[in-house]
């Protein structure tokens, strides 16, 4: 399963406002994680409509986390920015009538979901843990380096 970009920029961008404890201007932030401003403008408007974060108008302002990193879990995030969960479209397949697959994918769907409500961005904005062995061995995506804002 892969999220989407919007959900990766997404929490991404939540990370470092954990990491920040403030405001992070969303133009620094772009230029930082190597992003087109227009997607995190959209991102961050996204995480504002549901209650994740917060903007703050004039000179230093931005955006900043809406309550604490220890009170947001990571599924919460995942839920209300990948909008249609599933993991395959059984409404449109021929075999919908007589098939198991779709209960065995909703399980899956369910561990996957259990496993990120377990951790709070807290959890995983903490520094100094490196990325998971398969993903130090991948190449590199373009801006896929999460760091704080100086």
């Amino acid at each position: 399963m892969q999220l989407t970009q919007h959900t990766d920029f997404g929490l991404r961008l939540l990370i470092v406002l954990a990491r920040k404890n403030g405001a992070v201007s969303l133009p620094a932030f772009s230029a930082q994680q190597g992003l087109s401003y227009h997607h995190v403008a959209k991102v961050a408007q996204a995480l504002i409509r549901e209650g994740l974060a917060t903007s703050q108008r004039g000179r230093s302002g931005g955006i900043a986390l809406a309550r604490p990193a220890a009170d947001i879990r990571v599924g919460e995030v995942v839920r209300k920015l990948e909008r249609g969960l599933r993991l395959a479209d059984c409404a449109s397949c021929a075999l919908k009538a007589d098939c198991a697959l779709s209960s065995v994918l909703a399980e899956a769907l369910e561990a996957f979901l259990a496993v990120l409500d377990r951790y709070s961005l807290a959890d995983v904005a903490r520094e100094g843990v490196p990325a998971f062995a398969p993903w130090a061995m991948a190449l590199p995506l373009p801006g896929c380096a999460v760091t704080e804002l100086s």
